[in-house]
Parts: structure tokens; sequence; C-alpha cells
């Protein structure tokens, strides 16, 4: 039978000093977000594989995080001319995103807005556990790759 513990060390009233400083330090100070986009699962229709050609997005909404660009990439076609890559790291705090009217997991296939660009989801790990202990999960981070336009079937905002 598994039980339990909590940290020796730490006490949960340490653990709600640091969830506070970190939420106020993404909020208020650093103050990055991403527009995010889940898809509707009634209206996006699946063939027997569970694949759609089309798929339908929810409205967006806006989400605070830390935003971690990496380096593009520039890979080379024969035909077609050179192609960039990019991606980027998503930190979200676990208890932000819990509370209040969020509610929000990041998933793969969900799509960001940010920097004028799409970016679709590639996977979600929990990487920080405070003390060791996967009761004190306290970030999110999700990695994303941009996405063409085109195969969003997304119209473009004005600019």
């Amino acid at each position: 039978m598994a039980t339990t513990t909590t940290p020796f060390f730490i006490s949960q009233k340490e653990i709600n000093v640091i969830d506070h400083l970190n939420e106020e330090l993404i909020d208020e100070i650093v103050g990055q977000s991403v527009d995010i986009y889940k898809i509707d699962t009634t209206h996006t229709k699946d063939n027997i594989y569970g694949e759609s050609t089309t798929k339908y997005f929810n409205v967006g909404f806006r989400v605070n995080c830390l935003i971690r660009y990496n380096a593009p990439e520039v890979s080379q076609f024969n035909e077609v001319g050179p192609d960039m890559n990019s991606t980027i790291d998503l930190m979200f705090q676990r208890n932000n995103l819990a509370s209040g009217s969020l509610n929000f997991f990041p998933e793969a296939s969900d799509i960001c807005d940010w920097n004028n660009n799409y970016w679709e989801i590639n996977g979600v790990t929990e990487p920080q556990l405070i003390g060791g202990n996967p009761n004190f999960s306290h970030a999110i981070k999700a990695t994303a790759h941009r996405s063409r336009l085109s195969s969003l079937q997304i119209e473009e905002r004005p600019r």
C-alpha cells in the first residue's frame, strides 16, 4: 500500500509562499501571456482513425506564463528553398491554471497565439516538483512549434 509523505524540511506554508511569489512574478512583473485556442470537439468530426481534415477551435482565452523562444533552425530543401522552423517553451504555474475561471490544462494540439505567430503544442510535462515530492508539482511546461496559417485553417487577423 502506497502512502503519501510530505517533505521533511518543507511545510505547506512555505509551498504557499513559493506559489504566491511565483504567481506575482509571472502576472505582475514579467507580464508575458499567450492566447490559447482549444479544439472544439463538438463541431470537429473525426474519421474511423480518429483523425480530422478540418478542425474547429473554441474562442481563445489569455493565459499568463513564461515564454522561452528557442533559436530558429533553417533546413534546406532542394526544390522548394529554405524552411525555417522554430519552437517555444511555455511555462505555466500549476496552481494559477487550476484556480479561478481558467480551469485549464495545456494539451497537445492546442493552438497558441504569440508574437504574431500561431504555435501548436507538441507535448506537456511537469518538470518541477518542490522537494522532489509529486504532491508539490509546481510548474507545467508545454513545448510548441510554429504552425503555418494555411495548415490551421484560421483566418488571419487584421494587423
